[in-house]
């Protein structure tokens, strides 16, 4: 690389003549037991490519330390596809980036600098790299916690990565990990993405604790160029993975990935190009919907009446008490989820004060709900701070509880007693519902993924009249 930093690399080269179109392949953050290039890298070469894919900077067998896909990183996916049309028949007017992961993180942001590159192929990335950490002001302590000690046994973190994890853990220098994060984060990219209008594919999942449903989305919506995001039951990776492929064989996310970048790189009219930008598989329904945005996804919202299990008096928590609501066990939740196993409850044991359960009325037809469920409630605690976590739940007839989406939040320096205005939204669901089937707001004070910082023997108070739901649903 420019600083001497030496990368390890595979390279792959077609038996014909060239030039051949040139794919880079950034690896993933972990490279075991999943990785979506291991079954790749040959077949596209011998589908005509040079590959190129190598180990980013400061991961397994290459030197230097972890940028996190910041501007070393986006300078080392330049470097690798200079040093390749020097040594290798590549095409330097066919140039793709295809990646999984931070991989995939890492070539949207060099997409964005580098004008060689003709199409993306960017597989469960984070899009705000600061919302995949922290989300309502709650540090994702398990998550974090997790990614880094993947990347010290994986390799070798900058000073500056591992103050931003540092720094993350502690609450300190919000200010400037928002700004390393930015820096790091497709969103911020958009606007150089836009000027050359480049192609660019994504997936995602429903159930990606590093990535909450919605993000990519949103940046979705915000790409002038060609475009098309596949949103796929699952966890991080799992729609796109070797297992996945043998666990889902009808998921085709894979195979539009390369189709995608057929049509830009070898500019076959395969008509990838023309399928809407959204396409979805709902979390519990075998069909492949399409939309033609985000936005038209996250349509006019539903109220959705709800009446508290304590009737008109306020429910109160106990903080850090844990109740049997839950995110699901980190990290093989999202992969049980892909094979219709979602996380579940009793809805019978969620009991005061370990949680504050506001429910519907039986629906009397089918809802799909798909889009991101929304939540405003007041708050009053005796400490200054607090921490808590919203679920919603689809409760059948037998008070069986899956599911639907989840989010943390957390309040710090309020004067014990003064109420608290909260407005969350939730990550973005694609779920059916089924007539006769209630929708359940489900309160408690703790989740293994978060941090909280509610003092224990404190509690909150949550108003039974003053909190509402709504959720984008299709309803009959």
């Amino acid at each position: 690389m420019r600083d001497g930093t030496r990368i390890a690399a595979e390279v792959y080269v077609p038996a014909a003549s060239g030039p051949h179109p040139l794919i880079v392949m950034p690896g993933a953050w972990w490279a075991m037991p999943q990785d979506v290039l291991l079954d790749d890298k040959k077949q596209l070469a011998e589908a005509g490519y040079v590959v190129v894919a190598y180990d980013p900077r400061g991961l397994r067998r290459s030197g230097g330390a972890i940028d996190m896909a910041g501007p070393l990183d986006v300078a080392d996916v330049s470097d690798v596809i200079t040093w390749a049309l020097a040594h290798t028949p590549a095409d330097e007017r066919r140039i793709g980036l295809y990646s999984s992961s931070y991989g995939a993180a890492v070539s949207l942001n060099a997409a964005a600098h580098d004008p060689r590159v003709t199409a993306v192929a960017a597989l469960c990335l984070w899009t705000d790299l600061f919302d995949s950490f922290v989300h309502n002001g709650t540090y994702a302590g398990t998550i974090a916690t997790f990614q880094a000690a993947i990347g010290a046994l994986n390799g070798r973190m900058s000073p500056r990565t591992q103050q931003a994890f540092t720094d993350l853990r502690s609450g300190r220098d919000t200010a400037g990990v928002r700004a390393w994060a930015r820096e790091r984060s497709p969103r911020a990219q958009v606007d150089a993405l836009n000027a050359r209008r480049t192609p660019v594919f994504m997936a995602g999942e429903w159930s990606d604790p590093l990535v909450p449903a919605g993000q990519t989305g949103r940046l979705l919506d915000r790409l002038d160029g060609p475009k098309q995001l596949w949103m796929s039951p699952g966890g991080h990776g799992d729609s796109s993975s070797r297992e996945a492929a043998l666990l889902q064989p009808k998921n085709p996310v894979r195979e539009q990935a390369r189709r995608w970048l057929d049509r830009f790189l070898l500019g076959r009219p395969n008509g990838a190009d023309r399928l809407p930008p959204l396409m979805l598989r709902p979390r519990n329904a075998d069909r492949l919907e399409t939309y033609p945005s985000w936005a038209a996804l996250e349509r006019s919202p539903l109220a959705v009446p709800v009446r508290s299990s304590s009737g008109d008096r306020s429910p109160r928590l106990l903080a850090g008490v844990d109740s049997p609501a839950d995110s699901g066990l980190f990290p093989v939740a999202g992969l049980a989820d892909s094979l219709g196993l979602p996380p579940t409850t009793a809805a019978p044991l969620l009991l005061a004060p370990l949680a504050a359960v506001w429910r519907s009325a039986p629906l009397a037809s089918p809802w799909a709900l798909r889009g991101s469920p929304r939540v405003r409630t007041r708050v009053t605690s005796t400490a200054d701070r607090g921490t808590f976590v919203a679920h919603l739940y689809d409760v059948d007839a037998l008070g069986v509880a899956r599911l639907i989406s989840h989010a943390p939040y957390t309040f710090t320096g309020v004067a014990p007693g003064t109420p608290v205005e909260v407005d969350m939204v939730l990550p973005a669901a694609a779920w059916d519902v089924a007539a006769g089937h209630r929708l359940a707001l489900v309160v408690d004070s703790g989740d293994h993924r978060y941090t909280g910082v509610g003092p224990l023997g404190s509690s909150m108070t949550f108003s039974a009249h003053d909190t509402r739901l709504s959720v984008p649903a299709r309803t009959g």
